[in-house]
């Protein structure tokens, strides 16, 4: 069986990596790294092929994470395995329908379970639609008013919707395929294929998510959390300034206290708020403040300002934070209208593997300027464990 957890852990290390290398520009660790993890899922999957080859029993197979297929489903997945043990690329091409939706829902509900991230934020299948209408404010009664029918009542509405076009931003996932993995393994049942194809395609779009709702700059993609959503050059959107925070106390709450003003400049509950850090900073910065052994007993420092839940991104440049109301992040994603899939065996990262590219379509950004801050943790220190003594301590010298 599949040890989930081991493979969580080596991926989040692969993924910080990959993401140190794009970072510094080196496109060929970064890539190097993508090979790492993509080659760790598919040994995986061909070991536990190899252990319950000869099991038959749909419900022993279900206990060993595999899940029953619709007759959609199935029938997708038999056209892809056809398509691939033919080996022609016209037999790929021939692929023309659109990844069925619920194949969709549950990649987007194995990555909400293994990325924090997304599922924190309203994240949404959009299912093939084009557009998608979502509330430009958090006040109800600014979406009505009492007194006489008019055009103006129409105008006020319109006026607090946001629209997302979903087909806007294309995300193209690339999984790999070893060649020996397609000629003598692509005889599995489509529940094998499925879990494969899940596993793979649900590390590579949740983390290419995660990168562009930390920080995607809106052209071509999400407009990610830390990014000023009110300006754009050339539908390019800055950065926000950070806010130098000094400690997880005065400063902290001060900037909890923003976010309780919509960009309407209205008044808005904020009952909890979500801290998005890099893994380094959550070692050094959060993760001490969370379990401060005091003479009271083990508090969370960062709680007792505001009701806090914290993620490590490695998509979260080191020193930098982004603080925010987690729902106010409205991300929806699809298998486009075609949903083809295509390979190449001359455009490969390494031989003796065949490329395999899908296209996701979606759109995201914060709902206003203000649910989010961008924040800059670098002057903020490990707290120290107090010491209270009694009585009175003599020096060396003294003694």
């Amino acid at each position: 069986m599949i040890n989930k957890d081991m493979m969580k852990m080596q991926n989040a290390q692969i993924m910080q990596r990959m993401s140190d290398a794009l970072q510094k520009g080196d496109i060929d660790g970064a890539t190097a790294a993508l090979l790492e993890m993509q080659t760790t899922v598919c040994e995986a999957v061909e070991a536990e092929f190899e252990q319950y080859r000869d099991v038959s029993d749909i419900a022993i197979l279900q206990s060993r994470g595999l899940r029953a297929l619709t007759s959609e489903e199935t029938a997708w997945y038999q056209k892809f395995i056809d398509a691939v043990k033919s080996g022609a690329k016209q037999a790929i091409t021939n692929l023309t329908d659109a990844i069925v939706p619920t194949i969709i829902d549950r990649v987007i509900e194995d990555m909400k379970k293994e990325h924090p991230l997304l599922n924190e934020i309203t994240f949404v299948n959009a299912a093939g639609a084009i557009k998608l209408v979502l509330n430009g404010t958090q006040m109800a009664q600014k979406l009505g008013s009492w007194g006489a029918i008019g055009s103006a009542i129409s105008t006020q509405v319109a006026g607090q919707i946001k629209v997302i076009d979903v087909t806007k931003n294309k995300y193209t996932a690339y999984f790999l395929i070893p060649k020996d993995f397609v000629r003598f393994n692509f005889g599995f049942a489509p529940m094998w294929v499925d879990q494969y194809i899940r596993i793979l395609l649900g590390e590579v779009i949740a983390n290419g998510l995660e990168q562009t709702i930390v920080s995607g700059d809106g052209n071509g993609q999400f407009i990610g959390m830390i990014k000023n959503i009110t300006q754009a050059t050339n539908n390019t959107y800055a950065n926000k300034t950070a806010v130098a925070l000094e400690d997880w106390g005065d400063s902290y709450a001060n900037v909890i206290a923003g976010l309780s003003v919509d960009g309407n400049g209205d008044y808005r509950n904020v009952q909890e708020v979500l801290l998005v850090v890099n893994p380094k900073d959550y070692i050094k910065k959060v993760r001490r403040a969370q379990n401060m052994v005091t003479l009271a007993g083990v508090l969370d420092l960062i709680s007792l300002t505001w009701p806090t839940r914290v993620v490590a991104s490695a998509f979260m440049q080191e020193g930098k934070a982004v603080v925010g109301i987690a729902k106010n992040y409205f991300a929806a994603i699809n298998g486009g209208q075609s949903g083809i899939i295509e390979f190449s065996d001359e455009n490969q990262f390494l031989e003796d593997n065949r490329v395999y590219t899908t296209r996701v379509y979606g759109g995201g950004q914060p709902v206003d300027n203000t649910s989010f801050a961008y924040l800059d943790i670098s002057g903020v220190e490990a707290p120290t464990f107090p010491v209270k003594v009694k009585g009175t301590v003599k020096t060396k010298e003294q003694a």
